[in-house]
């Protein structure tokens, strides 16, 4: 299915997209193909964005390739303006920048910019990396792969390329892909094949990852060495660098009881529980402001809020408002200026 995408590019981008022709992008990689014949056999399969699915019921969610298909929801990225009273944000302009059926999510903006990384559904019915460019509202694509599926794209700068996980056919192996901007030269960097989501520190020395298995744990990954340690168990599919890199955050929890968000220290390897998220949601974002506070964004049931470590959770708007439902990922540019919500797609 083709995608038609409105939105805004910053220079950040464009240096990012002078290789993105169709004839740069690469196939899945025999490297990365052939380092998959040793996986596990019972590792629980982590579709694109899907919630976790622990225990017994994970094999069985991952039995056809048609009931994973059917999983994959159907959603759309959301934009909205942010104008800030101090830490409050108020939210105006909100539109869709994907607008097509199928699967558009965890959009990802480039560092100093307003484009964005998001995965988003192909023809074949696997994900694959697109950039969506701010200044012309289009949309290219980053990676075309057959047979694998790539989603949880970041950029960490104009120099470092793209980072993403990629899913292989066997539908359990899953690398932390890194390649040029272009989506060319895709190589592992790390030998684990059951990674969901990832975080790297400042200087992307450590990565925190989420990794697959009966039950969900947050390891700490050294890049070089390749060895990991586990800093906790029973973590949700929320997992992201603190801005500046200081450390990863992350939640623990269930969908009956709710959500705690929690932090990784990278330098001192301690972690702690910060506050919980409002009632049933398991999806934030932070964003760090000029005088060096960290506000925290959360959204339930329609409702969307914004905290400080300081604060409660203050409700700063109403998404159903603007007819936005069952909103889930979200991210916010440097500048804090531009929301991005992931949202039940309302294109068709």
């Amino acid at each position: 299915m083709k995608r038609t995408l409105t939105l805004m590019i910053s220079v950040a981008g464009a240096a990012l997209l002078l290789a993105c022709s169709p004839e740069n992008q690469v196939p899945v990689d025999e490297e990365i193909t052939s380092a998959a014949g040793d996986v596990a056999g019972e590792v629980a399969t982590q579709l694109p964005d899907m919630t976790p699915v622990e225990g017994e019921g994970a094999d069985e969610a991952a039995e056809t390739d048609d009931a994973a298909e059917a999983m994959l929801p159907t959603t759309d990225i959301f934009l909205a303006d942010l104008a800030w009273t101090g830490a409050v944000p108020a939210v105006t302009n909100i539109r869709n920048a994907t607008r097509h059926p199928g699967y558009d999510n965890q959009p990802a903006f480039l560092p100093n910019g307003h484009d964005f990384f998001y995965a988003s559904e192909s023809e074949d019915g696997l994900t694959d990396v697109r950039i969506h460019l701010a200044a012309t509202g289009e949309s290219q694509q980053i990676t075309s792969t057959s047979e694998s599926g790539e989603y949880s794209p970041r950029n960490y700068g104009v120099t470092s390329g793209i980072y993403f996980v990629r899913q292989l056919a066997d539908g359990t192996t899953q690398h932390l892909v890194h390649a040029n901007a272009n989506g060319s030269d895709p190589q592992p960097v790390l030998d684990l094949t059951t990674i969901g989501y990832y975080a790297f520190n400042a200087d992307r020395s450590q990565v925190a990852l989420f990794v697959l298995g009966e039950t969900f744990t947050l390891q700490i990954a050294d890049v070089a060495t390749g060895e990991t340690t586990v800093a906790a168990s029973g973590i949700g599919r929320a997992l992201y660098s603190e801005p500046g890199g200081a450390a990863a955050l992350f939640t623990t929890g269930n969908e009956e009881e709710g959500w705690a968000l929690n932090r990784y220290d990278f330098a001192s390897g301690e972690t702690e529980m910060l506050f919980t998220l409002p009632g049933m949601g398991q999806d934030f974002a932070a964003h760090r402001m000029g005088d060096g506070t960290l506000v925290y964004l959360s959204s339930d049931d329609g409702t969307f809020y914004a905290r400080t470590a300081e604060t409660e959770w203050t409700p700063v708007a109403d998404f159903r408002g603007a007819m936005i439902t069952n909103v889930t990922r979200m991210a916010v540019s440097d500048d804090g200026t531009t929301l991005a919500v992931v949202a039940d797609d309302r294109s068709f």
